[in-house]
This record gives structure tokens, C-alpha cells and sequence, in this order.
């Protein structure tokens, strides 16, 4: 049982609902049994199938074992909230607050808090419909004051909107409506609650006047209900909508509406909503000149009107006339228990008469004797008194002379003891002071050992860079000397014998493409080798493990989609691979930043590259690009891209960009 209530209460309720009527063919105990069928009345009050609801309510009752015990009473008191609440969706107010009454005596009565105030919560309800709403009033002030439930508390923030909605005063309702949507949408789970307050809001723009708002409010509400299975909201929310289009004289809307909601209601039970239909399509049938129509609805309008009213009399009937005969059988059992009770007194009277004088001589003689012994107990008594009053003053200055002693010998131990104490904590806080100097001077050369530390690593890194470059340039300068160079003289030899051998053209061209040949392979050959020789992804991952060994930063990166990627020329490789270096060192150098997130993803011919860091951020339109970030500017705009930096102090950077794959 446990286990289907924790269903129940987490959203998966329809598997609650199949598991206990499963279970309640094989249960045995009274207690199992009472708890399933309240488990499938509160079931189908949630989807609004009143009747059986009201059916599985009255087993749960019946199959209690005990009324007395706690959990009996409990059980009792949750069955009359549901006999309440199942009562005001077939529209017998009168009956729901007979049962709210019921339930919040029975509360008070066991010490029963929390359901104590529910009742009372269903009973302001109740009341508002009623238009009773000076009493709801009080009960909802009652309710938000000591309840600690924050569903009464949200289900009084939603009356009192509606009570003062009725009173006109709208700010003050949308204040309290307000409140309640704040707390509905933090709690996925109180959707029903969440429609009463949209219906509410649209309820006090309709008042106002302003019709379209009114109606945005009522098709969200309906949209809400619909997709939580909340029929019954539903067809208030339709009901709303109906009369508005009604009044705006949108009679083929209207109509629409108001024949499903007559239609749902007929499936669901709903009388109000049935009866309420009923009678807006006679008005409508009547606007349209269709007085066949209006006949029938309004026939069909009375029956139901005179069927909830006569269900209500008699069930009122009956109970006073039930009333009625206790008290007349009270009366008579009090009548003759009254007249048996005279037979016997007056025997008795005449038996007691005589054993009262016969008292009455005794109590003469022991008042005499009682009178001697008062007398003289009372002088013994002040003798004894006169003793213990010269005692208790001998005692009192023994003991004040004590006391004296004492506080003197504690007053001149404490002197003594405080002497070396404050010394103590002299040396104690001189100590602590030059421990503080100390603290601080490590920390100053811990400090500066680290800024030295990082200075190294920076200069390293410069001198590694340098290193490279002119390895490289004087590559360069070899391959473009030997190669590039030798052809361009030989072609320009030709070119001076050209006049004199014109069939030489064929050749100079032949030369031609392979200096063109000589310069691709010499541009291609540029590129660093780890990007020529290894995939984009590992030399990303490889340098992010160099930066977090080197460093406290921790550097979350993602791909997609990876096979791609490693598949760009390694031109855009190394490009892409020299601003994230770039930026990495940005954030190392200035951002005092603790985390990266890095994001490279390929989507429909176009490369994103997003870059965030969690430092300390700069503000963008106070703040000059560097030679970094102008570097990584022309190297995204020589590949048409996009670069867009968002950063604000204390906030970190944000850094996305975007390169088209195709021209």
C-alpha cells in the first residue's frame, strides 16, 4: 500500500490505479482493503468520475475496521473530505458543506491539525459559493495564519483572489492570484490549482471589461486542463469562454462551445455544468429565432434544476425528521427515568429524615469536644512556633557569618589566580601577533615565487616560440632559394631567348607549374607537423592535459561531429588550433578563471566555436581589442567567419565563433 500511495503522489497514478484493483481481489486484512478503496476514490475524484469516486468512498467506510483507533478516525475524516469535494463537482453545495462540518468537528475533536484546516479550507470554498463570503473570509485568514500546509496556503491565496474579485477590488485579487501562480509553477504536480488561477485572473479582466485578455487567460487555462486530463476545469473554463463569446453576440462560437461542454458534463456527471449548458443554449436558440430548440433545452434545463433541488429537500427532510424522533425518544426516557427517580426519594426522604436527627445530636456532642481540643492544641502550637522562630534566627546568623568567610577566601583566590592568567594572555597575544607577521611574509614570498614561477613559463613558451619560427624562416628561406629561386632564373633565361627559339614557349610553361607545384608543396609544408601528422581532436585534448597539469584550471571540451572535424584541411586545423591556444593564454594570464567550457561543432556546412570561461571578465565596450584577439579577428575574417565576444565584469567571457565551410 506503500508503495501504490508513492505512485500516486509522484504523477504515476494510472499505474497506482491498475496495481490496486489488481490488489484489492487478493488483499485479506480490513486495514489493506480500507486503504485501497481509498486509494481508487481519490482516483477518480482526481479525473472527476464523481459517482464512482462517492462509490469506492462509502466501501473505504465500510470495511474500516475500527472507528475508535487513530487510524480509523483518520480514515473517517479523509472519507468526508471526499464526500465534500465530490459532492461540490455535482454541484450539491449544500451536501458538500454538510460533510466539510463533519469532518472539521471530528478534527478538532481527535487533535487532527492538518485535516482540521483542510475541512475548514473546503469549508471557505464551499461558503464562497454559496455567497457567504464574510464567513470564507474569516476561514481563509484562519487558514494562511496557522496552517503550515502550503497547498491550503495556496488554495487560500486562490479564494481570497476570487472573494475579492466579487468585492471589484481587482488589484488587491490579482495580488493574492499572483502569489498563487508563483508557487504552482514551482511544483509541476499542481496543475489543477495552477487552471484556477489563470481562470481566476481571466475572471477580473473580464470584469474590466477587457474581453480579449479575458479570453487569452481562458484558452490557456483550457489548454492546461486538457493536457492534465483535468475534465471538470475544463468545463468551467468552457462554460467561461461560451458566455463571453455569448455576450460578445458570436452566437456560432458559442453555440460550439456550449454543445461540447453539455456533452462532457452529460459524460462526467457534471450537473451544474449540465444545467448551465442547457440554459445558454436556449437563450442562444432563442437570439437565433429557434423557439423548437429553446423549448427543449429549457424543458431539459427545469428537470434538472427541480432534481437537484428535490434531492436536496428530501435528504434534508429525512435528517430532521430523524432528528425529530431522537429527541422525542430522548424526552420520554428522560421523563421516566425523571418519574422513577420521585418514587424512589420519596422513600428514601422519610429513612433519611430520621437518620439526620440522630446525626444531628452526635455532631452537637462532637463539636463540644472538638472545641476543648482546638483550645489546647493551640497553645502547644505557639509554644512550638515561639522555639522554631529562635532557631531559625540562630541558624540564619551562623550562616550569614559563613557566606561571609567564604567570599572572602574566593574573592582573594580569584586575585591570585588572575595574576599569571593575564600575564599568560599578554605572551599569548604578542605571540599570535608575530605568528600574523609571519603568516603574511610567507604568504608574500609564496606569492611572488608563483608570479615568478608563471613569468617562467611564459618566457619558456616565448623562447620555444621563437625557436620554431626561425627554424621555420630559415626553411623557408632554403626551400625558396633552391627550388623556387633556380626555376625563376631558368624561366627568366628562357624568356631572353624567346625571340630567338619561340618553339621554347611549351617548355616555359612546363616550368612554370612546377615552380607553381614547388610553392603549393613549400605553403603546405608551413604548417606545423603535429597538425600535418596527427588528428585536430587528439592535439586538442593532448595541449588541454599540458594546460590542466600546468595549471589549477579544469577545461571541458565537446565535439561533434568528430570524424568531420578531423576531415577539415589542415590550413582551418591550425588556425582553429592557434586561437584556442590563444585564448587559453588570454585566460591564464588575465581572467583568474577556475573552469573552460570549449565547444566545436559542425552543423550544416558551418563550423561553431564556442569558448567560455568563468573569470573575472572585462567590459567589452570600454576595452580596446589586444594584439591576441585582433590576431584571432583576421584569422576568422580571412575564412569569412563571425566573431562575437560578450563579457561583463564578474560575469566571465563568452566567445562564439561562426565559419562558413562553403563560399
Amino acid at each position: 500500500m506503500d508503495q501504490l500511495f508513492y505512485y500516486f503522489n509522484n504523477g504515476d497514478d494510472t499505474k497506482a490505479y491498475k496495481e490496486a484493483l489488481h490488489s484489492l481481489r487478493t488483499f485479506k486484512s480490513k486495514k489493506a482493503i480500507t486503504n485501497t478503496n481509498l486509494l481508487l476514490a481519490y482516483y477518480h475524484n482526481k479525473y472527476v468520475a464523481i459517482d464512482s469516486s462517492i462509490y469506492y468512498t462509502h466501501q473505504a467506510l465500510k470495511s474500516k475496521k475500527n472507528v475508535n483507533d487513530s487510524l480509523g478516525v483518520r480514515l473517517t475524516i479523509l472519507s468526508y473530505q471526499l464526500l465534500a469535494l465530490n459532492n461540490t463537482n455535482k454541484g450539491l453545495y449544500q451536501e458538500s458543506k454538510k460533510w466539510h462540518i463533519k469532518g472539521a468537528e471530528l478534527s478538532e475533536k481527535h487533535n487532527e491539525t492538518n485535516l482540521y484546516y483542510t475541512h475548514l479550507h473546503g469549508l471557505a470554498s464551499t461558503y464562497i459559493t454559496l455567497g457567504k463570503t464574510e464567513e470564507a473570509l474569516d476561514l481563509l485568514e484562519k487558514c494562511i495564519k496557522n496552517s503550515n500546509d502550503e497547498e491550503l496556503i495556496l488554495g487560500s491565496y486562490i479564494n481570497l483572489g476570487s472573494i475579492y474579485s466579487s468585492q471589484s477590488k481587482y488589484k488587491l485579487s490579482n495580488t493574492y492570484l499572483q502569489k498563487a501562480r508563483e508557487m504552482c509553477e514551482k511544483n509541476t504536480h499542481r496543475k489543477q490549482a495552477l487552471v484556477n488561477v489563470i481562470i481566476n485572473i481571466g475572471d477580473n479582466y473580464l470584469s474590466i471589461g477587457d474581453m480579449d485578455k479575458a479570453l487569452s487567460f481562458y484558452d490557456e487555462a483550457k489548454k492546461i486542463s486538457t493536457e492534465n486530463r483535468s475534465y471538470n476545469l475544463e468545463l468551467i473554463v468552457l462554460g467561461k469562454i461560451g458566455t463571453v463569446l455569448y455576450n460578445e453576440k458570436r452566437d456560432s462560437e458559442a453555440l460550439l462551445i456550449f454543445s461540447n461542454a453539455l456533452i462532457k458534463a452529460i459524460n462526467l456527471g457534471n450537473l451544474d455544468i449540465e444545467m448551465n449548458s442547457y440554459l445558454m443554449l436556449e437563450k442562444l436558440s432563442k437570439r437565433k429565432g429557434d423557439y423548437r430548440s429553446a423549448y427543449n433545452y429549457g424543458k431539459h434545463y427545469y428537470k434538472i434544476k427541480d432534481s437537484i433541488e428535490n434531492s436536496q429537500k428530501e435528504k434534508e427532510i429525512n435528517s430532521l425528521e430523524v432528528k425529530f424522533k431522537t429527541l422525542e425518544k430522548e424526552k420520554t426516557i428522560k421523563q421516566l427515568q425523571i418519574e422513577n427517580l420521585n418514587k424512589t426519594l420519596n422513600i428514601k426522604n422519610k429513612e433519611a429524615d430520621i437518620e439526620k436527627y440522630k446525626l444531628q445530636e452526635a455532631i452537637i456532642a462532637k463539636q463540644n469536644e472538638n472545641q476543648v481540643l482546638q483550645l489546647q492544641n493551640g497553645v502547644e502550637k505557639r509554644k512550638n512556633e515561639i522555639a522554631l522562630l529562635k532557631e531559625k534566627e540562630t541558624l540564619k546568623a551562623l550562616e550569614l557569618d559563613r557566606e561571609k568567610t567564604i567570599k572572602y577566601i574566593v574573592l582573594i583566590a580569584f586575585f591570585i589566580l588572575l595574576i599569571p592568567i593575564v600575564g599568560l594572555l599578554i605572551i599569548y597575544y604578542q605571540k599570535l601577533q608575530a605568528q600574523s607577521l609571519v603568516n603574511l611574509k610567507e604568504k608574500e614570498i609564496n606569492e611572488q615565487q608563483v608570479i615568478s614561477l608563471k613569468k617562467d613559463q611564459e618566457l619558456k613558451l616565448i623562447k620555444a616560440s621563437i625557436r620554431g619560427q626561425d627554424q621555420e624562416r630559415k626553411k623557408i628561406a632554403q626551400e625558396m632559394h633552391d627550388s623556387v629561386g633556380g626555376n625563376l632564373a631558368a624561366i627568366k633565361l628562357q624568356f631572353s631567348q624567346l625571340y630567338n627559339q619561340p618553339d621554347k614557349l611549351k617548355l616555359i610553361y612546363s616550368q612554370l607549374d612546377d615552380t607553381y607545384e614547388q610553392v603549393r608543396d613549400l605553403s603546405h609544408n608551413l604548417l606545423p607537423k603535429k597538425i600535418r601528422e596527427n588528428d585536430f581532436i587528439f592535439l586538442i585534448k593532448e595541449y588541454i592535459n599540458t594546460v590542466e597539469a600546468s595549471s589549477e584550471l579544469t577545461i571541458n571540451v565537446s565535439f561533434y561531429d568528430e570524424e568531420k572535424i578531423n576531415a577539415l584541411s589542415k590550413i582551418l586545423q591550425n588556425e582553429l588550433f592557434s586561437i584556442f591556444q590563444e585564448l587559453t593564454t588570454n585566460t591564464i594570464k588575465y581572467a583568474k578563471a577556475t573552469t573552460i567550457d570549449m565547444q566545436l561543432d559542425l552543423l550544416n556546412e558551418c563550423l561553431f566555436f564556442v569558448y567560455e570561461d568563468d573569470g573575472v571578465g572585462f567590459d567589452v565596450s570600454m576595452t580596446t581589442l589586444g594584439i591576441g584577439l585582433t590576431n584571432i579577428k583576421n584569422r576568422v575574417d580571412t575564412h569569412n567567419g563571425v566573431l562575437h565576444i560578450d563579457s561583463k565584469p564578474d560575469r566571465g567571457t563568452n566567445i562564439n565563433i561562426e565559419i562558413p565551410l562553403k563560399s
